[in-house]
C-alpha cells in the first residue's frame, strides 16, 4: 500500500492558517483544508483551488472522515487549550502525525502525557511548530550542548516591526488572570504576572524584559533536562507596570463576561501584521545557561518575523514528516531535528558578541 502523503490544515482560514496554507501551496504539498466554518472554508478553497471538508471538533465522526488518506495534521485553530485534544485523539484513531502552532504550556504538558500512545502507532506529536517554540527551543538545545552540566536556563525574545494577530490576542485573553509560570527544580511553579524582570542585551541595545508563561517552560525541559527555566519578553516599562497590577484584577479577568468583552474589542483590530511588516520584521532570541559553579554562557539569535517564521517553519516540519523524516512519540522541535532546524528559515543566524 502506498504511503499517505496528504497534509490536513485544520483552522486554515484564520490569519496564521491562511499564511500557512499559502506557504504549503507554494511548497507544492498535497493539502486539504478544514475547520468549523463552511463558508470561510469554501471561499478559501476557491481562492487557492484546493479541496476542503468541514469538520466539527465536537464530532469524532466528522474528524475521522476528513482524516481519511491524510498523513499529517497541522492544527492551527486556537485557543489550543480548547481544541488540541479532539484533534490529537483523531490523529491516533486515523494513524496521522500531529503538529500544531500552540505556545500554551498546558497543551505541551498534556501531549507529553500521550507520548506512549503516539509511539505505539509510530506517529509523532509535535506541538509548537511555529514561532512558539522553534527558535527558543533551538537556542535552548544549542546552549545545553555548549554547557551540558547547566542547572539554570533563561530565554528571552523581542519582535521588531510587527503586531500580534487577533487569534494570538484572544489566546492571551484566555490566559488572563492565570498569572505566570516558571520551572524550579524540575517542577512547574505558578507565580504572579510580571513575576520577574531583567535587563537583557539583545546585542543592539539593552531592553527591559518581563517573565511570561511561554511554552519553553515546558518544552525546554524536555529538550535539555535543565531543571530551572524562566522565559522573558521585551516590553516597555509602562506595560510591565500595568502587567504587575493585573494580579489585583484576577478575580474579574477570569470571568467569562470579561473575556467576551475583550475579545469583541480585539475583533475591531487589524487581523495581524501586514505583508510588509512580516517581510521586513525580525525576531531576536536571547539565551543564557549557567552551572552550579557560576559559569555563564549567552547567545543571541536573529530570525524572521514571528508570523512569517510560523508559516515557513510549520510547513517545513510538515514536509519533513510527510517524507518520513520524524521521530515517533511526543517531540519538541529540537528533540526531533536538533538546534540547526532554525536555519531552515532564511535569515536566521547567530549574532556575534
Amino acid at each position: 500500500m502506498a504511503q499517505k502523503k496528504r497534509l490536513l490544515i485544520y483552522g486554515s482560514y484564520g490569519f496564521t492558517g491562511n499564511l500557512i496554507t499559502e506557504r504549503a501551496i507554494n511548497a507544492d504539498l498535497d493539502i486539504i483544508l478544514s475547520g468549523r466554518d463552511e463558508q470561510k472554508l469554501k471561499a478559501q478553497a476557491k481562492k487557492w483551488k484546493v479541496p476542503y471538508k468541514r469538520a466539527s471538533l465536537e464530532s469524532p465522526e466528522e474528524l475521522d472522515a476528513v482524516l481519511n488518506n491524510v498523513s499529517v495534521v497541522l492544527h492551527c485553530a486556537g485557543p489550543f487549550i480548547h481544541t488540541w485534544k479532539p484533534v490529537a485523539e483523531a490523529c491516533l484513531r486515523n494513524n496521522c502525525h500531529y503538529l500544531d502552532i500552540t505556545g500554551e504550556i498546558i497543551v505541551f504538558e498534556s501531549l507529553r502525557k500521550m507520548d506512549k500512545a503516539f509511539k505505539e502507532k509510530n506517529l509523532m506529536a509535535m506541538p509548537g511548530a511555529g514561532f512558539d517554540v522553534v527558535p527558543t527551543d533551538c537556542v535552548a538545545n544549542y546552549l545545553s550542548n555548549l554547557m551540558p552540566e547547566a542547572t539554570h536556563l533563561e530565554l528571552a525574545f523581542k519582535g521588531l516591526g510587527g503586531r500580534i494577530s487577533r487569534g494570538t490576542a484572544k489566546t492571551m485573553v484566555e490566559n488572563l488572570g492565570m498569572g505566570g509560570v516558571v520551572r524550579q527544580n524540575g517542577i512547574l511553579i505558578k507565580v504572579p504576572a510580571g513575576y520577574k524582570t531583567r535587563d537583557i542585551n539583545f546585542q543592539e541595545k539593552e531592553e527591559q524584559c518581563v517573565s511570561i508563561p511561554w511554552g519553553d517552560i515546558s518544552t525546554a525541559y524536555t529538550s535539555t533536562g535543565i531543571k530551572n527555566i524562566i522565559v522573558y519578553t521585551a516590553m516597555p516599562p509602562s506595560t510591565i507596570r500595568k502587567m504587575k497590577w493585573l494580579k489585583y484584577l484576577n478575580f474579574i479577568l477570569k470571568r467569562d463576561f470579561a473575556k467576551r468583552y475583550l475579545k469583541k474589542r480585539i475583533d475591531k483590530n487589524p487581523p495581524g501584521p501586514s505583508e510588509e511588516q512580516r517581510n521586513n520584521g525580525r525576531s531576536l532570541i536571547w539565551g543564557e545557561v549557567r552551572n552550579s559553579g557560576g559559569e555563564v554562557t549567552q547567545v543571541v539569535l536573529v530570525t524572521a518575523e514571528g508570523y512569517k517564521l510560523t508559516a515557513e517553519m510549520s510547513v517545513e516540519i510538515a514536509s519533513r514528516v510527510m517524507n518520513g523524516d520524524f521521530k515517533n512519540g511526543y517531540q519538541t522541535p529540537a528533540t526531533a531535528y536538533g538546534h540547526n532546524l532554525i536555519f531552515s528559515v532564511k535569515g536566521s543566524k547567530w549574532l556575534e558578541k
